[in-house]
């Protein structure tokens, strides 16, 4: 069985280190698996670049420059990405296109994929496996709906958009999606069971078999330490509890960090005495002056490239917390779990199907911060009597994504297809 995973890059954001763990873990089962990318950064030897020559590589330059021009030009930054299908490839005669069983998307923006792109694709009648990470595959352009729910019936009057009407640009693209996929055959795959049930409700893919399967981490990687060793190595007091944030924009609403700012505040004038026990990590980009009115003493450590950097910072870590309003399967949750770094979130999108409530985290049954602050709370009250939170985060991971869990049920749905 020849498999060949498709993504935009293979190092670069979540999608694509979940795409590499599936096709690594599916090598290891003896799969010829494969990964054509539009861009490289890696060394991984079976991972190909769409385009290698001088020519091909300008032409990637100008698709990613023009695709983040639109988005810049037309959106607005708040409501989170926008992708315009306008500008792809044509990889229907690429010769490990020609060559696999089984085509297997996963997140195909950044001016990699037009909608042409994908017509060309079905055409070859090959079986496709397209896992979703975000809702792009079934909205008018937008990657998270931040809630709006065009896409049930159809996407027009865009609040993504800086112009907005019945006929503007997300209604045109989401007409354009309907004529593709109208005789298009495509095994889709969510991350989580939320995404499952909004794919399933949507106009475009209500049609379509919808196989929930999560993303799988490395849990070799992501394992605990020793959290004394790992607090020193970032100059941290071993006696404070460490409350762990992450993020790669503060742009963006959806990921909710105006409501845990709010529920620091509200911790702080609560629990007066807190101040003397606890501490703030914010891992990752972001102006530090948008930290300021962080009542707590907060340490940054920056973006993190490095692995064992940040799998450091999840072991200095007491607990994580993933404030986002909507959300997919995030492997900043799934990374804390794995290192037994217990998590507190809201009970939104996917973050049920990581953490069970009172067990390994907490799930704020509002989004508040008002339930946010109680959730923190909560964990670090029992943080100082129970080691049991972080055994249970731990083996909550080992128990439904590791590699080879997930790898397993990809090649059974390869398997069924073929």
């Amino acid at each position: 069985m020849k498999v060949l995973h498709i993504n935009n890059s293979d190092t670069i954001g979540g999608a694509a280190r979940a795409c590499f763990n599936i096709h690594n873990a599916l090598l290891s089962m003896g799969v010829d698996s494969n990964i054509l990318v539009q861009t490289k950064s890696g060394k991984d030897n079976n991972v190909i670049p769409a385009g290698s020559g001088s020519l091909s590589k300008l032409y990637t330059v100008i698709r990613k420059g023009i695709d983040f021009s639109l988005i810049s030009l037309l959106t607005k930054k708040e409501y989170g990405r926008f992708s315009f299908p306008l500008l792809g490839l044509n990889l229907s005669k690429n010769n490990l296109v020609r060559e696999a069983d089984i085509l297997h998307l996963h997140w195909i923006n950044e001016g990699f994929f037009s909608l042409q792109t994908l017509r060309s694709l079905f055409k070859i009648n090959k079986p496709v496996v397209w896992t979703l990470h975000d809702m792009w595959a079934f909205t008018g352009g937008c990657h998270y709906d931040n809630k709006c729910g065009n896409f049930k019936s159809r996407c027009g009057n865009c609040p993504a958009l800086k112009l907005k009407s019945d006929q503007d640009t997300s209604s045109t693209i989401f007409a354009r999606k309907i004529e593709l996929f109208n005789d298009a055959k495509i095994n889709f795959v969510t991350c989580s069971k939320w995404l499952a049930g909004e794919a399933k409700s949507s106009t475009l893919l209500e049609k379509f078999d919808i196989t929930p399967i999560p993303n799988p981490i490395n849990t070799e990687l992501y394992s605990p330490t020793d959290k004394s060793i790992s607090k020193q190595k970032l100059n941290l007091s071993i006696d404070k509890l460490h409350i762990l944030f992450a993020t790669m924009t503060l742009k963006e609403k959806r990921k909710g960090f105006h409501l845990l700012l709010e529920a620091l505040k509200l911790l702080d004038e609560k629990y007066p005495l807190l101040k003397e026990k606890i501490e703030i990590i914010v891992m990752g980009a972001g102006d530090q002056s948008h930290f300021k009115e962080i009542p707590f003493k907060t340490i940054f450590t920056g973006r993190l490239n490095n692995d064992k950097e940040i799998v450091n910072c999840y072991n200095a870590a007491d607990l994580f917390v993933a404030p986002s309003i909507q959300d997919n399967l995030p492997n900043t949750v799934m990374e804390a779990l794995s290192c037994g770094v217990p998590t507190a979130a809201f009970n939104i999108g996917g973050m049920s199907d990581m953490i069970d409530h009172k067990l390994n985290g907490y799930l704020a049954d509002e989004v508040s911060p008002v339930k946010l602050a109680e959730a923190i709370n909560w964990l670090v009250e029992k943080l100082s009597v129970t080691n049991n939170l972080r055994i249970n985060a731990r083996e909550k991971v080992l128990n439904n994504f590791t590699e080879k869990i997930v790898a397993q049920k990809y090649l059974e749905l390869y398997k069924s297809i073929l």
